[in-house]
């Protein structure tokens, strides 16, 4: 392993924003290093602090939709398993789908000793790789801020498919009126057009959120105002 700092690998890794919705070919190229990949999806490498961050994001998914021990459960963009590895013990079956093959296979490693997982790899954006009516509880955590509008919304739709009458969905972002959303957004600005990163991050505002989940079909929808300066939108699929 190289001792050189992973931020500046990872910095070597980025694309040009011409190549975002490329997701395959973007992430691929961030996880060929165990540790780029880790900073990629979590913005840092040190695993107790990726175990705290995990509890914490769990605690969240109880709060806004609650956790049973007879779910099964879809993570969308699962990157290396942050949350899929504690969050497995808390349900019946775990399943985390990514675009990248490199990311799954770090998250293949982290969850060897986990036998009700499965990982999948998306072909493209959406979840034709599920059938309908086969999740309880579907969530996408820390990646919007990663795709453009359109591609956020398919997964929503999809989302809505592959979940069980009565499931549940959690999608989140940053949300462009906070301190910390701004200061992300005007970062972007300082970019100039032909090397903004492919995986710059994108801000959401909770309207945007809150449309998404109620044209794809879902009821009971709620934006939440997070401690951790997210927004998250939750719907149920009807019965």
């Amino acid at each position: 392993m190289s001792t050189e700092d992973p931020k500046a690998r990872w910095q070597e890794t980025t694309s040009t924003l011409g190549e975002r919705s490329a997701y395959k070919k973007v992430w691929d190229r961030q996880s060929q290093d165990a540790e780029v990949a880790v900073l990629a999806v979590a913005g840092h490498t040190d695993e107790a602090t990726l175990d705290v961050t995990a509890a914490s994001f769990i605690e969240t998914l109880e709060q806004t939709v609650g956790l049973d021990p007879n779910d099964v459960i879809l993570e969308i963009g699962c990157g290396v398993a942050r949350v899929g590895k504690p969050l497995s013990r808390r349900c019946l079956h775990w399943f985390g789908a990514d675009i990248s093959s490199g990311m799954l296979g770090h998250a293949a490693r982290r969850l060897s000793d986990r036998p009700n997982t499965t990982l999948v790899e998306l072909a493209t954006v959406g979840l034709q790789e599920f059938p309908r009516d086969a999740f309880d509880l579907v969530y996408c955590t820390i990646v919007f801020m990663h795709l453009f509008e359109w591609d956020r919304y398919r997964y929503v739709e999809e989302a809505f498919r592959v979940l069980r009458p009565g499931g549940r969905l959690y999608v989140d972002n940053f949300p462009l009126d906070s301190a910390h959303g701004w200061n992300v957004f005007t970062e972007g600005t300082r970019y100039p057009l032909d090397r903004r990163p492919a995986h710059i991050s994108m801000a959401s505002t909770r309207e945007e959120l809150g449309i998404y989940l109620r044209k794809a079909g879902f009821t009971d929808v709620r934006v939440h105002d997070l401690p951790n300066e997210l927004i998250a939108a939750t719907g149920r699929k009807p019965e």
